[in-house]
């Protein structure tokens, strides 16, 4: 009714954002935990992430593991803002959708 965003959506949000400000600054130290594609694939976008391969549990929940698959589910055009606050407006109306 008051269309309110449920917990799990605002960590994924939450997530999403920590990787584009990773992702767009390499300097981060967040940086170093994200593996990027660097084959040049027809579909999707220029950032596209690998999934890291582990063997114990304890990297099932680090944030390159939890992320991966709905940061390359997102649009090109949702991903390459110049500004974090850019990624959020245009992240935002395309959850809303």
């Amino acid at each position: 009714m008051m269309k309110i965003p449920t917990l799990s959506g605002r960590r994924a949000r939450g997530d999403l954002i920590t990787t584009f400000q990773a992702m767009s600054s390499k300097s981060s130290p967040i940086y170093k935990l994200f593996i990027v594609s660097s084959h040049t694939l027809t579909r999707g976008h220029s950032f596209k992430l690998v999934e890291e391969k582990f063997k114990t549990t304890a990297r099932l929940h680090f944030l390159s593991n939890r992320v991966f698959q709905q940061w390359n589910s997102l649009p090109e055009e949702i991903v390459s803002p110049q500004s974090t606050m850019g990624f959020k407006t245009k992240y935002d109306t395309y959850s809303s959708q």
